[in-house]
């Protein structure tokens, strides 16, 4: 059986939409991207969180802007969470070997292949949480499609088994789980991102005469919509797609550079199943 889920960012109202409107859904459960920080350098992390009701969202809210809180709050509720595209937002403040060496305290399941990162950056990953299982430590590895279109929806996903969605969750903790898929390759990272700017602008009269929103709202996604033209026009979002495509390479080819280094700097928190 196959389950799905959504991971909006730092939001479930998606989820809790879908499940108002059919509420006798067996294969869904409730997701969350959680964009936390390093609180002394500032360093980003996206944690995936899996299988949370709503009083613990809120209660990650709270939290988020800590990820020595929110981690433990985690822990405490025996949730199921994991880190997502580890060396994406790495900004080096951090040196590596510190960097990895708390985020292998903190979590036990590592996104190792995500359908919207660069080949090299999913390898790396790989690499690194291969090392960290052959030193004993117990670690899931997952797989998240990453997708914002309906075309990529899946290409990328985690393959366990369970009877339900609880049950599919428990293995995955478990480890009894592994990765599918293939990225996105450069021009379809591309090519979906003006598809999202094109279905932007096509929401335009339906929001404009939607009575949710205020004469505030509107004005504010009137000015939005029409500063997002020249911007899509001159190639911004694809030049903005492409530094960050390469800024995953070069980092993660640095580290690969000194992969040998990394390990051993790491390897004494490698203290086996905790």
């Amino acid at each position: 059986m196959s389950y799905v889920t959504f991971t909006d960012h730092d939001s479930i109202d998606g989820a809790l939409y879908l499940l108002n409107k059919h509420p006798d859904l067996t294969d869904f459960f409730v997701g969350e991207e959680v964009e936390t920080y390093f609180p002394e350098t500032g360093q980003r992390i996206h944690v995936g969180v899996w299988g949370l009701d709503e009083a613990q969202h809120r209660e990650i809210q709270k939290l988020r802007r800590n990820i020595r809180e929110l981690v433990p709050y985690l822990k405490s509720q025996r949730m199921i969470f994991g880190v997502n595209h580890l060396f994406q937002n790495y900004r080096m403040k951090n040196v590596a070997g510190r960097y990895v060496a708390e985020l292998i305290d903190m979590f036990d399941i590592y996104e190792v292949l995500n359908g919207a990162m660069a080949s090299f950056h999913n390898k790396m990953v790989q690499q690194l949480v291969t090392a960290i299982q052959g030193h004993g430590r117990h670690v899931s590895m997952i797989g998240g499609s990453d997708a914002h279109t309906l075309k990529h929806v899946a290409k990328v996903h985690t393959v366990s088994k369970g009877e339900t969605p609880t049950e599919f969750l428990e293995n995955i903790r478990a480890g009894e789980c592994f990765a599918w898929g293939a990225e996105m390759r450069f021009r379809e990272l591309v090519a979906d991102i003006y598809l999202l700017t094109l279905a932007y602008q096509s929401d335009a009269r339906s929001d404009f005469l939607s009575t949710e929103y205020s004469a505030m709202d509107k004005t504010i996604q009137l000015a939005g919509r029409l500063a997002s033209i020249p911007a899509a026009i001159s190639g911004l979002p694809a030049a903005i797609t492409s530094l960050n495509y390469l800024k995953q390479i070069l980092v993660t080819k640095g580290i690969s550079m000194r992969f040998e280094k990394l390990v051993a700097e790491i390897r004494p928190g490698l203290i086996g199943e905790r």
